[in-house]
């Protein structure tokens, strides 16, 4: 990986850098105010160290000298490249602001490329790049109802008879009215946009037309499928999987529409799918408090508690039962320490800073309380 600060053009000073996360944030702070902004340090340089670290991080310092009324365009580039050697080539090529210039206008050509290959617009990609935030990241808004979710009793394997393996994301679309078909060439269109810019999602279309032997819509919609630019992987990984619902039992259904990262009904447009800003089912009102809240910036004082063996940080309490840690706000202890008072059914982690997290049963998976690294 590469990282590459550079101003063409301006004054600039000679770049420092940071890989440690630890050493740039410092002990006992935040991203907020991290030590490597200080008002005292901000201008001097970063530590210039590599190597593994627990944390990494990329950062960067360059000062840039602007003349009055001056402007200066700067220029972050990060990428990636299978060995050293290739990504010190990339990175002596883009310190030339020509080959920056280049790579955006080569850019813009290859989308607008994807756009026409799929007979779409500029709107109609920025709908699907909106629509593909809930594919990589879960978003109940798009996803079926908790109800629907909660009745599910089969698990991935529940899919391999249609032909759906389930390792990659499922978007779900119902459809049963022959004159909503326009929207699903618009889908076609957005996961055919999708798989082209390397996002790999299965799209399942359960036909609920129940018009028989005809089967019109069921016949449009794999003329569509034929003709568009996912027609070659039809049922396959990656691909496009057209069902009738009469092939799915009740828990075939809320499997699929448990699975889904998108649920899609043909009776709104994308957009207005897009827009819905609220879950279908009643949720539990949001919990206000009742107590009133403390301010943070006012400094009261300890209330002082008699300790042996005192070091002026901590001491035993008189009984010996307890060991006791007085901080002042901005103090730390001498080294950081965590400790884990767990059961099998509950645990929590408390550290010289306070709290950290609580969880029940597992304590990756369900969480009670928000896990910060720092």
């Amino acid at each position: 990986m590469f990282h590459l600060l550079s101003a063409p053009g301006a004054v600039t000073y000679a770049p420092s850098y940071e890989t440690d996360r630890a050493r740039f944030i410092g002990r006992g702070r935040t991203v907020a105010n991290p030590v490597a902004i200080d008002s005292g340090d901000s201008s001097g340089p970063l530590s210039n160290t590599d190597g593994p670290v627990l944390d990494p991080v990329v950062a960067i310092r360059r000062t840039i000298t602007l003349p009055a009324d001056e402007s200066a365009a700067v220029q972050i580039i990060s990428g990636v490249a299978d060995t050293r050697e290739a990504a010190l080539a990339l990175i002596d090529k883009y310190c030339d602001r020509h080959f920056v210039e280049r790579a955006f206008e080569m850019s813009w050509f290859q989308s607008q490329e994807v756009l026409h290959h799929i007979n779409a617009s500029e709107a109609d990609a920025q709908v699907f790049s909106r629509l593909a935030s809930a594919i990589i990241y879960s978003n109940p808004l798009r996803r079926a109802v908790p109800s629907i979710i909660a009745c599910n009793q089969l698990g991935q394997s529940g899919l391999w008879r249609f032909g759906v393996s389930g390792d990659m994301p499922i978007i779900l679309m119902r459809i049963g009215d022959v004159n909503r078909i326009n929207l699903v060439k618009q889908v076609l269109k957005a996961h055919a946009y999708w798989r082209m810019k390397g996002l790999s999602s299965d799209l399942v279309i359960i036909n609920e037309d129940f018009s028989g032997y005809r089967a019109v819509l069921q016949d449009l919609i794999i003329g569509l499928m034929n003709a568009g630019p996912d027609a070659q992987v039809i049922d396959k990984p990656g691909g496009v999987f057209l069902r009738r619902s009469e092939e799915l039992s009740e828990e075939d259904r809320v499997l699929f529409q448990s699975v889904a990262r998108v649920v899609l009904i043909a009776s709104d447009t994308l957009v207005e799918q897009l827009q819905r800003r609220a879950l279908k089912e009643k949720l539990p009102d949001r919990l206000v408090p009742t107590l009133s809240t403390i301010n943070p910036e006012a400094h009261q004082p300890l209330a002082p508690r008699k300790r042996i063996f005192c070091n002026d940080l901590g001491g035993f309490s008189p009984d010996g039962r307890e060991y006791v840690i007085t901080l002042e706000p901005g103090q730390n202890t001498p080294a950081p320490w965590v400790n884990v008072i767990a059961s099998p059914h509950i645990g929590t982690v408390v550290s010289e800073g306070g709290g950290a997290y609580t969880w029940v049963e597992n304590a990756h998976e369900f969480r009670l309380t928000t896990w910060h690294n720092d």
